[in-house]
């Protein structure tokens, strides 16, 4: 008798659906009033993980009872104590070390995922074994729940797909900056093969290791929104760089493993890149997390800019109103973190192709944080140092 290679193939893959084990790990600290929103997003997924690992580092609110509370409503939330405040790196590697899953999605208390985000996942990766890991388009809203763009802002692909390394090595060199934390979902054995996370890079442990996975294993993505990136300016990255020393710190470190640990013949280039790249991005900061004036002095010098530009970028931001455009486009020709057409081609797909998906998206995200049931007071209480 026939059977149709396609009911074989779907089979296959519940099975193998089946046998994947999903871990999540959340560290938390003083975020209990943020937990509901990200904890109730992990239990209300199509496909659940099989475990929830939420490492308490030492809070000082209520997040153990709100913890607490929820592990009562799904028996697959799991809380570790730490006894003492011992740092987002050390929560993390607690999670590891009890987490048995073979998949691991680590999360964050202050954003949150979309239904689909574990099981479309799950499917990607078991259709594509050689993949290191899945990410998706993720969506940025502000404390007040609106959206404010997407990322990546030019994705490595307009449809979902599998990239291999050869594929990564291509579209690197026009644009990178793919893997945004909300929607990385690792594979264990990759990952554990480059010891996880090196906690020496600081705020790019995560942004290097997906990288060198990327370039050895090659990652699925997919091109629609199935996790949500609450932006902040009291966030660690955005406080690194709003340092001109600390940047230039990760910076350095950041070049350093690079040459050490990634592959020899993307090193070199990449490296160069990467330091273009990194650069342009933390003193983007310093223009969308400005507080009055514009600071072209610690601009120029993130950007190791010679005398003409210093001189420019200073007399652009005193422009009234439309400065930090001017100097952000100043800082977009000089650095070229695009390539001009990988650019052009993304402006098109937002502004046209995607401009009523998006609209639709913005609209819903806003339902969603309304009908949450999470309650925000005008103070965050116990935020995390």
């Amino acid at each position: 008798m026939h059977v149709d290679n396609r009911y074989q193939r779907r089979a296959a893959a519940l099975e193998r659906r089946q046998r994947a084990r999903v871990s999540v790990i959340l560290p938390n600290y003083n975020h209990g009033w943020l937990l509901p929103r990200s904890l109730g997003a992990l239990i209300q997924q199509s496909v659940l993980p099989q475990e929830i690992l939420v490492i308490d580092d030492g809070s000082t609110d209520d997040s153990v009872a709100v913890i607490e509370a929820y592990a009562r409503r799904c028996d697959r939330i799991r809380l570790i104590r730490h006894k003492a405040n011992q740092g987002a790196f050390a929560a993390v590697r607690t999670g590891i070390a009890a987490a048995g899953g073979d998949v691991l999605l680590f999360a964050a208390a202050d954003d949150f995922i979309l239904p689909d985000l574990i099981a479309r996942a799950v499917e990607a990766l078991s259709a594509n074994p050689q993949a290191a890991f899945f990410c998706s388009q993720v969506a940025l809203i502000d404390r007040q729940r609106r959206m404010v763009g997407l990322r990546p802002v030019v994705p490595p692909r307009y449809q979902s797909g599998y990239l291999s390394p050869a594929e990564v090595r291509r579209e690197i060199r026009h644009t990178d900056n793919w893997f945004v934390g909300p929607s990385v979902i690792y594979r264990r054995e990759p990952l554990a093969a480059i010891g996880y996370f090196d906690e020496s890079l600081g705020t790019l442990c995560d942004g290097l290791a997906a990288r060198l996975l990327a370039f050895r294993h090659g990652f699925y993505f997919a091109a629609e929104v199935l996790a949500v990136w609450t932006v902040d300016s009291s966030s660690l990255s955005a406080k690194s760089s709003l340092s001109v020393s600390e940047s230039r710190r990760v910076i350095d470190v950041g070049r350093r493993w690079i040459t050490a640990r990634f592959p020899a013949d993307v090193r070199d280039t990449y490296r160069e890149m990467f330091d273009r790249r990194l650069r342009f991005n933390m003193a983007r900061h310093w223009l969308v997390w400005r507080s009055g004036a514009i600071n072209s002095g610690a601009i120029s010098e993130l950007l190791n800019w010679g005398r003409f530009d210093r001189a420019l970028s200073r007399q652009l931001s005193l422009i009234p109103r439309i400065g930090p455009l001017l100097v952000l486009a100043l800082m977009t020709t000089r650095m070229r973190p695009f390539g001009l057409i990988a650019l052009l081609r993304s402006w098109f797909y937002a502004r046209v192709v995607e401009r009523r998906r998006r609209s639709s998206l913005a609209h819903a995200l806003g339902a969603t944080g309304r009908s949450s049931g999470h309650t925000e007071t005008t103070t965050e209480p116990g935020r995390a140092s």
